[in-house]
C-alpha cells in the first residue's frame, strides 16, 4: 500500500529504478489546478491505493489470450460500510482499464491484438495532418507507418507490419504519487503511437484521479507537447464500457432533463454532438427507463470556453480551440468485442511546447443518483490551455549519485545529507521546456541523459512508398525512419525535471547553466534527435526560485 510517495518507475522493463523523495514527488506530481467541485463525502468511507497485484481478488473475466497481469499498475479502492464501493485498475501505461462495483466489471473483455490499449479510458493525441489516407482500402484505412495517433495507453500487438510487438508495450510510467489527504491519485506517461511510426510520440501524458464520495471520481487530464509538430486533436477522454453490462445511453439535455440516445455505431450521423448543446453530461445504463437501474455518468461540462474562442476564430485571431468539444458514443450491439464507445473530443490545437488541460467526472450509481450528482458538477468541469512559466514554477534539486557501476549520475535523491546540487530543474514543464530523461542501456548497464527519450531505440530507415519525386507525397516521406521503442534496449527510464532551450529562456530576467558546462551533466548527456547540452539551460544551485535577476 502506498501512503504519500512517488515512484519514478522504470519501464521498459517495470522495474523500479527508485524512490524519488517526498518533496520532489510532490512538485513533479502537483501539477493540476485545484477544483471547486464539492466534497461528497458525507459518509464513512476510506480511500485505499495497492500496487499488490491480488489475481484472486473481484475477478473480472477478459478475453481468451488476454493476461491482466502485463497491464496491471494500481487498485484505487472506494471502501465503504454505509454506501457503495467501488474500485479502478490504473495500467501501467496510465490507462484506467477496469471499473468493479455493485453492476460488476463495467470494462470490455478486450482483444489480443490490443489488451487494455484502445477498450479502455485514456487520452488519445493527434495531429491529423501527418496521417496517410488510403481509402482505396476502405473508409477511415491510413498507412500503419505513418500513423500520428498518439496513446496514453501503449501500442497494438502483432499487427501486420514490419516492425510489431508479440507482447504488450505499454506506455512507460515515468512517475506516481499518492495524496492520501486528498484522496488522489496521480500518473504521468511518455505516450506511444500504437504502431512503428515514423512520426515521434513526444508527449507527456498525466492523469490525477480524485474520490469524492457517493460514487464520484473527478478525473483531471493533462497533456504536455514537447515535440516539433502541432496536436489538432485530444480525446480527453476516450474510453466506454461492456455493451453486455450497460446496453443503453442516455445523454442529457440543456433544460436539465435526459433521455435515450444510443446509436448503433459512433460512425453514424448524429453521434456526436457538441457538449455545449447538452445537460453537460452522459451515462451508460442497464435501463435508460429506469432511475434504479445501475449507471456509469460521464460528466464533460457545458464546452465552457467555446463561444469566446469561436468569437476569436471568426476575427481570424484563433485561440486555442477550433471547434466544439464533441461527445460521441457507439454501441457495439453485443457483438464480439462487447464495446460502447463513450468519447470527448477536445478539438483544441496544442503547439510544441504546451499543455493542455481538461477536468472531468465519473459518477457510479443508479441513474437516478447519476443524474443528481452530474447536474451539481456540470459547472465544475473546465478546460484550457495552462501556461507554467519561468517566474512561477518551482525547482527541483539535482544532485550528482555515484552507481555501482562507477558512473555518477543526476539524481533527485540526495547521496549524502551535506550533499550540493549541482544545479535545478523545474518541476512542471515551463512553456517551450523539454523534459530531460536518465536512460538506463539494456545491453551495458551505462546510464545516459537526454531530452529525447527514443535515444537508445532503434530507428529502421522506411522505404518511401511514392518513389516518384514528382508524387506530391514523395517529399514527406523521404529519408524517414520507423521508431521501434518497443524492444527493451531501454531497460529503465525516469524523469528528472523540465530544462529550458537557451533560443526560448529569458537570460535577461533568470540565470541560468548550461547542462554542456556541468561536468557531472556533460559527460552523460547525448542530444540523439533533440538537442545538444550547451543548447539546453537550468538554475544554478541554491536559488529558491528560477533565479530572477534585479
Amino acid at each position: 500500500m502506498i501512503r504519500c510517495a512517488l515512484f519514478a518507475v522504470l519501464l521498459t522493463t517495470n522495474a523500479a529504478f527508485g524512490q524519488t523523495p517526498a518533496p520532489a514527488a510532490s512538485l513533479l506530481s502537483d501539477l493540476f489546478p485545484a477544483s471547486g467541485a464539492p466534497s461528497l463525502l458525507t459518509k464513512a468511507s476510506e480511500f485505499v491505493v495497492s500496487t499488490q497485484f491480488r489475481p484472486g481478488a473481484r475477478r473480472s473475466q477478459w478475453a481468451d489470450g488476454v493476461d491482466e497481469r502485463a497491464v496491471f499498475h494500481a487498485y484505487l479502492t472506494h471502501q465503504s460500510m454505509e454506501e457503495r464501493s467501488w474500485e479502478l485498475r490504473v495500467g501501467k501505461g496510465g490507462q484506467l482499464y477496469s471499473i468493479v462495483s455493485s453492476f460488476g466489471e463495467a470494462m470490455p473483455p478486450q482483444t489480443a491484438l490490443a489488451p487494455f490499449v484502445d477498450e479502455v479510458w485514456q487520452m488519445v493525441a493527434i495531429n491529423t495532418d501527418l496521417l496517410d489516407r488510403m481509402p482505396e482500402l476502405g473508409e477511415s484505412r491510413i498507412r500503419e507507418e505513418s500513423n500520428s495517433y498518439i496513446h496514453q495507453s501503449g501500442m497494438y500487438v502483432g499487427k501486420q507490419q514490419t516492425f510489431s510487438p508479440k507482447v504488450p508495450f505499454y506506455a512507460p510510467l515515468l512517475t506516481a504519487h499518492e495524496d492520501a489527504a486528498a484522496r488522489s491519485y496521480a500518473v504521468m506517461n511518455w505516450g506511444q503511437i500504437p504502431t512503428a511510426s515514423i512520426h515521434r510520440s513526444d508527449v507527456l501524458f498525466a492523469t490525477q484521479f480524485r474520490d469524492l464520495g457517493a460514487g464520484v471520481i473527478e478525473i483531471s487530464y493533462l497533456c504536455f507537447n514537447f515535440g516539433s509538430f502541432p496536436l489538432n486533436g485530444l480525446n480527453t477522454p476516450w474510453g466506454g464500457v461492456r455493451t453486455s453490462v450497460f446496453p443503453e445511453l442516455v445523454l442529457s439535455q440543456p433544460d436539465g432533463s435526459y433521455g435515450f440516445s444510443t446509436p448503433f455505431s459512433i460512425a453514424e450521423r448524429g453521434s456526436y454532438r457538441d457538449i455545449g448543446k447538452t445537460g453537460g453530461w452522459a451515462a451508460a445504463t442497464q435501463n435508460a427507463a429506469n432511475p434504479a437501474a445501475f449507471s456509469l455518468g460521464l460528466v464533460f461540462g457545458r464546452d465552457l470556453h467555446w463561444a469566446e474562442q469561436e468569437r476569436l476564430k471568426r476575427a481570424k485571431t484563433p485561440g486555442f480551440q477550433h471547434s466544439a468539444t464533441v461527445y460521441g458514443a457507439g454501441d457495439s450491439r453485443h457483438g464480439a468485442r462487447d464495446y460502447t464507445v463513450m468519447d470527448v473530443s477536445s478539438r483544441v490545437t496544442i503547439p510544441p511546447g504546451e499543455c493542455f488541460f481538461r477536468r472531468i467526472f465519473m459518477v457510479l450509481g443508479t441513474l437516478g443518483e447519476v443524474a443528481e450528482a452530474s447536474r451539481q458538477l456540470e459547472s465544475f468541469a473546465d478546460y484550457h490551455l495552462m501556461e507554467f512559466t519561468e517566474n512561477d514554477t518551482p525547482l527541483l534539486p539535482l544532485y550528482a549519485r555515484p552507481m555501482e557501476n562507477g558512473q555518477i549520475v543526476p539524481s533527485l535523491e540526495a547521496p549524502a545529507p551535506d550533499a550540493e546540487p549541482v544545479g535545478q530543474f523545474y518541476a512542471h514543464p515551463v512553456k517551450h521546456s523539454k523534459p530531460l530523461f536518465l536512460l538506463q542501456e539494456a545491453a551495458t548497464g551505462l546510464y545516459h541523459l537526454s531530452t529525447d527519450p527514443a535515444l537508445l531505440n532503434r530507428k529502421e530507415l522506411f522505404a518511401n512508398p511514392y518513389p516518384d519525386e514528382s508524387h506530391p507525397k514523395h517529399a514527406a516521406f523521404e529519408n524517414r525512419v520507423q521508431y521501434v521503442n518497443y524492444e527493451g534496449r531501454t531497460k529503465s527510464i525516469s524523469l528528472l525535471g523540465f530544462v529550458i532551450p537557451r533560443e526560448k529562456a529569458d537570460e535577461q530576467r533568470h540565470r541560468y547553466r548550461s547542462i554542456g558546462s556541468i561536468r557531472a551533466l556533460a559527460g552523460l548527456f547525448q542530444a540523439g534527435e533533440s538537442l545538444a547540452a550547451d543548447e539546453l539551460l537550468i538554475s544554478p544551485p541554491g536559488e529558491t526560485e528560477s533565479a530572477p535577476r534585479q
